[in-house]
């Protein structure tokens, strides 16, 4: 006696079904993309929310051209001992005393070409020196003699800090060359036809913005050779999006005022 046994085709899915999966999947593979990079871009999260809240608190001004040309003039130093801070962090240690040799080098500025009537060229040059050499010093007894950074740093903060009073003698010195002052204060000269927009700014931004994608797009062909985990394709379009509609806005706004800062 046999038994005919036939294979039973899988029943059809309902209508409607495969596409509703297809879009789950998708908003997994997103929320497992943002889940995996948090701690990559949680702070640009957090300042985009923070910028909104500010926004709407002081009903737009926040993102005025005028009120962002001077954000980025107002924090443009601490930009760029950021970047210098974050070599040292990644290598393990820190460096308390960044604020303090930086009010000293300013000093020493001041004292050059206010009371010693030295050039500014000049007086750029000799402060690059002195702060090069006392990173130098601070790394030679971390580096060489083992002295905890933490130890060395906070000294290098109380010495130059003490060092800044002496130069200055608790006055004010000024005003600074204006050659100097236009290194801080200046803006790039307006070039081109008229647009209402500084044309410099903008073309400046346009290659900024291709720099950054094709970089993007070389970083993730590079992560494809090793065989590394890559984002999605639409995940990583939606990200190359959102930085370029950054980019531009940014763009945008500094072009609506007087272009970007010559510095």
């Amino acid at each position: 006696m046999s038994t005919d046994v036939t294979a039973k085709s899988p029943a059809p899915a309902p209508p409607g079904k495969s596409g509703g999966a297809a879009g789950g999947g998708l908003l997994q593979l997103m929320l497992d993309g943002m889940r995996r990079n948090m701690r990559q871009y949680g702070m640009l999260i957090a300042l985009g929310l923070i910028v909104a809240l500010f926004a709407v608190w002081t009903d737009g001004d926040l993102l005025l051209p005028r009120n962002v040309s001077n954000l980025v003039l107002q924090n443009s130093y601490i930009l760029i001992l950021a970047i210098g801070m974050m070599l040292v962090i990644i290598a393990g240690h820190i460096d308390l005393s960044v604020g303090s040799l930086t009010a000293f080098v300013g000093a020493f500025a001041a004292v050059l070409t206010v009371q010693h009537d030295v050039s500014w060229p000049v007086a750029v040059v000799l402060c690059l020196i002195v702060g090069a050499v006392a990173g130098s010093v601070q790394g030679f007894f971390i580096a060489y003699l083992g002295i905890p950074s933490f130890i060395v740093t906070l000294a290098g903060m109380l010495t130059f800090r003490g060092v800044t009073e002496i130069l200055l003698e608790g006055q004010t010195l000024g005003p600074f060359p204006d050659g100097l002052q236009k290194i801080g204060n200046g803006f790039l000269p307006e070039t081109g036809p008229e647009t209402n927009y500084h044309n410099l700014t903008l073309l400046l931004g346009l290659v900024l913005i291709t720099f950054v994608v094709l970089q993007e797009i070389r970083d993730r062909k590079r992560q494809q050779e090793f065989s590394l985990e890559i984002l999605p394709r639409n995940i990583f379009l939606l990200k190359l999006v959102a930085i370029v509609s950054a980019l531009l806005v940014v763009t945008m706004l500094l072009a609506s005022y007087k272009g970007a800062r010559s510095c």
